[in-house]
């Protein structure tokens, strides 16, 4: 039969479709189901079966789950040569009985549907012969062409879907199957072998020195293949035999970020089959032979078990991710971490940088973008070593038209010495709506960015001439430009601050106003340096604050902020005091960050029935110690009372800043 493309809606029945059929051809179908879903709503809705019926109701093949596909079926099979009539039956039905209707695509025909490829990859553009493995009329050798592009590529024959192999920039070992090991001449390489019978195990013999760093990575239930694959590697002893086991590992880990997989947390990991291939960097402990062992943790092996371990020294490198956050990943809304930039204005998106397995390179970057339109640039201060997030800005001048680009972040080592490989990675989960598990999950490495129409705000914040000192606050102005004629509230909210900075809760300005002041704090051990600020806008009160949409977003400028050691540090002794009575409460100051003129001094966190007494102290930059004067009375709790400290308050450079400092203990007595 001619090969079609059937569009059904699955409304939770069987559907029977009658095909021609003549005994001893082929017959394949194939769903999309999964892989065409956008949303998950409850257990198994995209989860169709697959059966084939002769005329008289004999099951000829059948199929649920399968390793190429998952959840999407797939048979095909030589039709027996006793088959009556000339014609067969193919039922679609869901896996799960009930649920709601969903929209699939049945591909019937002749067409051959390998299961797996032998080898499961090669040289990058060298042309590769490989055996393609279980078509129901046989195997076929065949020889492809590997492209230049290193990663994983789609070959396709005359089927619907495609199989998946490897480019490597590094030659190819096969497994010699009549022998108990197979040599490994060189390093870097990828040892290829098929594990076809149950309890097989596949050994690779290789010579590594201590000390080298070499990354381990299984391609096997990533590619296809119906393998669970688990990987252990042991030393050759002196007498030849296999010693003890140096690294074992199964499935990667379960977050993904060994196999470089990075998106937002959605469970499930949107049903990749990576997370069955272990990934891991390995350093051998002695100069020598090695023994790598592949193995079926289910013992089964099979006709399609193939696998690939690549061996290679594991590159430098470090993504881009755009951050997300909220229920981003539940509902699809990207507004936060979207690139909407308004005409003349900006917009600011935190990124993630992860590092991929076995990175080495710790020093700065510097993020950059390609592909932006005329009249858009990025704007991102260089990134400090040690760093995880950092603020990305988009700028679109009055040059820039309205429109959209797929664009791509990278870093660059600010080191020009030393050479990185970056790009951009995103996964997409499809769930859209709160909870539940991704049936799909899709990888971009270009987000869309858009210039849009003008707002009607644009926000500033007036960059600080002073430091937020450890343990203190410090006030920056925020300036808000209205269009004319717009008088709406705006709420802001700080998107990024230095590590050890407090992040405020969001603020609204309200109707008619242009002003508002930002109040940050730094904890006692944030880190010292400077390091980027910057707050978003949104109009109000329209649309969804959660989603984005309805809104118009801004966001300021990217500022520095220096955080300095605190001005002083505040030590005391115990201190006492009867009911009825004064007394002094004395801190020994230390200085630490010098200041000019001088700071009045609060006793902070005196307990009910403890007064101060006026004139408040003060300290200059030749104080030594700071004295309170205090009063109890008969109100007083009679015990001990701690976390009492001092809030000083100065200014420098017309600014205010304020600073907590001291931890003291006061105990009250009765009166004699």
């Amino acid at each position: 039969m001619p090969n079609v493309t059937v569009c059904r809606n699955q409304g939770g029945s069987a559907h029977f479709l009658k095909v021609p059929a003549v005994a001893g051809a082929r017959l394949s179908a194939e769903i999309d189901a999964v892989r065409l879903s956008d949303v998950h709503y409850g257990g198994g809705e995209f989860d169709l079966a697959l059966r084939v019926l002769d005329a008289n109701g004999r099951e000829l093949a059948a199929n649920d789950d399968n390793s190429l596909h998952l959840q999407d079926s797939l048979v095909s099979l030589k039709l027996p040569a006793d088959l009556p009539g000339d014609s067969v039956f193919i039922e679609v039905s869901p896996s799960v009985p009930g649920g709601i209707g969903v929209a699939y695509c049945l591909h019937i025909g002749s067409f051959s549907r390998p299961l797996a490829a032998y080898s499961s990859g090669g040289p990058s553009g060298k042309p590769l012969a490989v055996k393609l493995l279980g078509d129901p009329l046989g195997d076929v050798d065949q020889t492809i062409p590997v492209p230049e592009t290193v990663g994983t590529f789609p070959f396709s024959s005359d089927g619907p879907s495609p199989l998946f192999l490897r480019s490597s920039p590094f030659p190819n070992v096969l497994e010699d199957a009549a022998a108990a090991e197979t040599r490994v001449a060189v390093l870097p390489a990828a040892a290829n072998g098929l594990l076809d019978k149950p309890g097989d195990v596949d050994t690779f013999r290789l010579s590594v020195k201590k000390g080298d760093r070499l990354r381990v990575r299984v391609y096997a239930a990533t590619l296809g293949s119906s393998l669970d694959p688990a990987i252990r590697i042991r030393p050759v002893a002196a007498d030849g035999t296999p010693g003890p086991i140096e690294i074992e590992a199964d499935d990667a880990d379960p977050m993904l970020v060994d196999r470089e997989i990075f998106g937002p947390n959605f469970r499930s990991r949107g049903g990749l089959k990576d997370v069955f291939d272990p990934s891991f960097v390995w350093e051998p402990k002695a100069d020598g032979d090695y023994l790598l062992e592949v193995r079926d943790m289910s013992g089964f092996g099979g006709p399609t078990g193939v696998y690939r371990v690549e061996i290679e020294t594991p590159p430098d490198r470090v993504y881009v991710q755009l951050a997300t956050g909220g229920n981003s990943d539940w509902v699809e809304a990207t507004r936060y971490m979207g690139l909407a930039v308004p005409l003349g204005n900006r917009w600011t998106v935190n990124v993630n940088l992860p590092q991929g397995q076995g990175n080495s390179y710790r020093g700065g970057l510097q993020i950059v973008a390609e592909g932006l339109p005329p009249g858009v640039k990025l704007v991102s201060p260089p990134v400090p070593p040690g760093q995880s997030r950092w603020p990305v800005q988009l700028v679109a001048d009055a040059s820039a038209k309205p429109g959209g680009a797929a664009i791509s972040f990278a870093v660059q080592a600010t080191d020009p010495g030393k050479k990185i490989e970056s790009g951009c990675q995103q996964w997409v989960p499809f769930i859209n709506h709160s909870g539940g598990d991704a049936w799909r999950a899709v990888r971009t490495d270009r987000p869309i960015m858009a210039v849009t129409d003008s707002a009607p705000i644009a926000i500033d914040l007036v960059p600080p001439t002073i430091p937020l000192v450890r343990g203190g606050e410090l006030a920056i102005p925020v300036k808000l430009t209205r269009r004319a004629g717009y008088d709406e509230p705006v709420e802001f909210q700080v998107e990024f601050v230095p590590q050890g900075v407090s992040l405020s809760p969001s603020e609204v300005i309200p109707s008619g106003a242009t002003e508002a002041t930002l109040r940050i704090t730094a904890e006692q051990n944030a880190a010292l340096g400077s390091g980027p600020l910057f707050i978003r806008a949104t109009t109000l009160p329209q649309g969804s604050g959660e989603l984005g949409c309805g809104r118009v977003m801004v966001s300021s400028e990217i500022i520095a902020i220096t955080v300095a050691d605190s001005f002083v540090e505040l030590a005391s002794q115990p201190e006492s005091i009867r009911r009825g009575a004064k007394g002094q409460f004395p801190f020994v100051v230390t200085h630490k960050t010098p200041f000019e003129g001088q700071a009045t001094a609060k006793l902070l966190g005196l307990p009910k029935g403890v007064s101060l007494i006026e004139p408040l102290p003060v300290i200059t930059k030749e104080s030594k110690e700071i004295v309170f004067t205090i009063e109890a009375t008969d109100e007083a709790l009679l015990g001990a009372v701690s976390g009492i400290g001092c809030e000083l308050m100065l200014k420098a450079a017309g600014q205010e800043i304020r600073q907590r400092a001291g931890n003291g203990t006061l105990r009250i007595d009765p009166r004699l």
